[in-house]
């Protein structure tokens, strides 16, 4: 029994690991953290949560690829509340919801990405530009369902806070 229980355990891992979500996307990707790992905290997302990924990949990420031809390296999606809270996360975060990522594009600035998601007119509900001295990635995020997707562009400066851009 005991050999059952840590098999259908282990497939349902792989399963969720491998798990596309859009053609150059996996779940993997977005539930991976450094933090997670070295806290050991679980940061397996629910049903929902997977869902709300597969449509930010699928409606914004994979678009966005597609037109850019270069892969998109994701640093930070899928936050569990544990997760969230180790890395000092917004009790707002949409990470926590799976509706958000942050990401960068090898040789391009985090800048002309979001110019470019723009230019393509991809959904999104915020797309946040930050400084180099505050990673220099852009986080991006899309809702499904529920109040429609704002389209609030924000630059976060070196600073703190965050502008309008």
């Amino acid at each position: 029994m005991i050999w059952l229980v840590a098999s259908v355990l282990a497939v349902a891992w792989f399963w969720s690991s491998s798990m596309k979500l859009s053609e150059n996307f996996s779940l993997s990707e977005f539930t991976r953290s450094a933090t997670a790992d070295r806290e050991g905290i679980d940061n397996t997302p629910s049903a929902e949560q997977v869902a709300n990924l597969r449509a930010l990949a699928v409606s914004v990420l994979q678009p966005l690829r597609d037109a850019i031809g270069k892969p998109i390296r994701i640093t930070s999606g899928y936050r569990s509340p544990a997760l969230n809270a180790a890395v000092n996360g917004s009790d707002k975060s949409q990470h926590v919801k799976g509706e958000a990522a942050d990401f960068v594009v090898d040789s391009m600035s985090s800048a002309n990405v979001a110019n470019l998601v723009q230019e393509l007119g991809l959904p999104y509900d915020q797309l946040i530009v930050y400084a180099p001295s505050r990673g220099g990635h852009v986080h991006v995020s899309y809702k499904r369902s529920g109040r429609p997707n704002r389209r609030e562009r924000l630059y976060a400066p070196a600073s703190g806070g965050y502008e309008d851009a």
